[in-house]
């Protein structure tokens, strides 16, 4: 599975993702286009106005239990693949080009979203230099692990990869292995893109395939 945005129309939504939580929309960036998050307007975060909706149409009878754990923690913009579900062997990569924000201007994939709002997430930040590698349970945020010094530059395109192999978790920033780590179980669930407060930031090239 691979999301280039190439052929969709800018300004208007994607349609390969339920932009549940934050502004998204299809956007051009120093000569690309792509996915893009827009926290300018950010205040204390914005659920979609049709999240009920997008809920329901990725967890069917379970949405309510999703809108609980996302409205919890807004102020995190989160964008849902449409596709299918994940487990066992899988790698996730984007490009991502972040753009402004004076608070952040953070990129991530979160794996593993649940029913029940629930989600992992690894994310990069332009202003910080560092990584996280952090878990949403029903709303609370629980940062497990930060890779301090990795070099992030705003306004450069930057490659992030997260491949997980049943419990094993491993993380790689523009070609370099930064983290790697032992999960408390297999990740199943959907996968998405991420982002934090007034980020701007245009992602691109997002796949997700079977890891050997």
């Amino acid at each position: 599975m691979r999301a280039t945005f190439d052929a969709e129309a800018v300004g208007g939504p994607s349609q390969d993702f339920e932009a549940v939580v934050g502004d998204w929309y299809v956007a051009e960036a120093d000569g690309q286009r792509g996915l893009r998050v827009d926290g300018a307007r950010w205040r204390q975060g914005t659920p979609s106005v049709s999240l009920a909706d997008q809920a329901r149409r990725l967890y069917g009878e379970r949405y309510a239990e999703f809108l609980d754990g996302v409205r919890a923690f807004a102020f995190f913009p989160l964008a849902v693949h449409r596709g299918p579900l994940w487990t066992g062997n899988y790698r996730m990569s984007v490009r991502f080009y972040p753009q402004a924000g004076r608070i952040d201007q953070a990129a991530g994939i979160s794996f593993g979203i649940a029913p029940d709002g629930s989600y992992q997430n690894v994310r990069a930040n332009a202003l910080e230099d560092n990584i996280l590698y952090a878990q949403v349970v029903r709303g609370r945020r629980r940062i497990m692990d930060t890779i301090r010094n990795v070099p992030t530059p705003t306004r450069t395109w930057h490659t992030l990869v997260v491949t997980v192999r049943g419990r094993h978790l491993t993380v790689e920033l523009d070609g370099v292995r930064r983290h790697e780590r032992d999960l408390d179980a297999p990740p199943v669930g959907r996968v998405g893109l991420w982002s934090k407060a007034d980020s701007q930031v245009l992602f691109d090239d997002f796949e997700v395939r079977p890891a050997p």
